[in-house]
């Protein structure tokens, strides 16, 4: 199935910049990377400035997956409040998990600066925020774990943009920037180093994991032999690992630019409480995009005809939330609307691990709504454990935990 759907913002805004080729020959390499998505794209990144000698393959084109329908805002907040994230974990490994997503944050921005790209990507405030009187004793007692946690971040009970009874403001904990964009931009970024290669249309159909190497097989019929192998394809890397996911479906609606909101306070991103929940962010151009209404797929419901049918009851939906919750501007008017596949773990945290049963092969699966950066988290974890060096973080998103 498609994991993209609709009239996407990101595909029409930003037009493809470069193609690359498929493979034609038989290589060897020290990684083999399959899927070239962001999380391709960034794991990439961090194993090439090790030294290693990297492959990336690509089954489409790069890009085009579920890197095209995410609301592509980078938010610390996780789907688990601190709250209940450490009733789960502990105080520690919470405290943790947060601090790794705002680190996130910084290390997208560094890659941005490095390529000169500073104008795709913008650092901003993170609200959490609810509406409802009967959770303000919630978000206090959630305000006081993030501040004894080390955040900068404010109680409030109101603001000039955003309709809310109280809300956790925390400094600098979000960033904005268009994924599409950074994602070809990286993959031009990487196709300039010397120990990097990567590959459009090839896709990978057997992959057959010894103790010294991984011999992978392309649908043309030429053999990666690599050192190692890290899946960063997503659903598509279900087959391969035995844990318990839900597919989800999350539509996204984009307005038409307002002028309004260009006097208004808008450096920010914003997440409520509800469920299902809904994201906002702003464009510097004065769009909103707002997301949520997810919807949990079953085997019966995994397709396009499904999907297509119960879309713009969401998409209405989302338009009677977003005028609610944004204060002082009325008839909005609404560009693109656009929905994407995600699938979320029990924990609501990422898989970064070593699939078992299969040796030299990895796995960095950002899963959910915070999938960029917790590929930005995986990416880092795994570039010491190709190196041999199993890190502690990584204990905490184990396939098997």
């Amino acid at each position: 199935m498609q994991f993209a759907n609709g009239n996407i913002y990101w595909r029409e805004k930003t037009k493809i910049k470069n193609t690359y080729p498929y493979l034609t020959h038989n290589t060897y390499c020290d990684v083999l990377i399959i899927g070239g998505g962001i999380t391709g794209a960034i794991t990439a990144y961090f194993l090439a400035k090790e030294g290693l000698e990297v492959v990336v393959a690509e089954r489409n084109i790069f890009g085009f997956g579920t890197t095209l329908a995410t609301t592509a805002l980078l938010e610390y907040q996780l789907d688990l409040n601190m709250y209940k994230l450490e009733k789960l974990l502990g105080e520690n490994t919470a405290k943790k998990i947060y601090k790794l997503c705002f680190d996130a944050i910084g290390k997208i921005e560094e890659i941005s600066k490095e390529m000169n790209k500073k104008d795709n990507f913008k650092r901003q405030d993170s609200m959490y925020f609810s509406n409802k009187f009967m959770q303000k004793a919630n978000m206090s007692k959630e305000y006081s774990l993030r501040k004894k946690a080390g955040f900068d971040a404010l109680f409030i009970e109101k603001h000039d943009t955003i309709n809310l009874n109280s809300a956790i403001l925390t400094k600098g904990a979000s960033a904005v920037f268009n994924p599409y964009e950074f994602t070809q931009d990286l993959f031009a970024y990487l196709n300039r180093f010397e120990n990097v290669s990567v590959y459009e249309n090839t896709e990978i159909i057997d992959i057959y994991p010894k103790y010294d190497n991984v011999i992978c097989r392309t649908d043309n019929d030429f053999k990666i032999v690599s050192g190692n192998v890290i899946f960063t394809s997503g659903i598509n890397t279900l087959k391969y690992i035995n844990i318990p996911t839900d597919i989800y479906q999350k539509f996204v609606i984009v307005s038409k630019p307002n002028e309004k909101l260009k006097n208004m306070d808008i450096d920010f991103t914003a997440r409520d409480t509800s469920e299902p929940y809904h994201n906002l962010r702003f464009t510097n151009s004065g769009r909103i995009i707002f997301s949520g209404e997810d919807i949990k797929l079953s085997d019966k419901r995994l397709d396009e005809k499904y999907i297509s049918s119960i879309a713009k009851n969401k998409y209405k939906r989302l338009y009677m939330a977003v005028e609610k919750t944004i204060s002082g501007v009325k008839d909005i008017d609404i560009e693109y609307t656009f929905n994407g596949t995600y699938p979320m773990t029990k924990d609501s945290l990422p898989i970064i691990d070593e699939i078992p049963n299969m040796p030299n092969c990895f796995c960095n699966l950002g899963f959910g709504v915070n999938g960029m950066l917790y590929s930005v988290i995986g990416a880092d974890i795994l570039k010491d454990a190709i190196n041999g060096f199993y890190t502690k973080d990584m204990y905490m998103f184990k396939i098997n935990r």
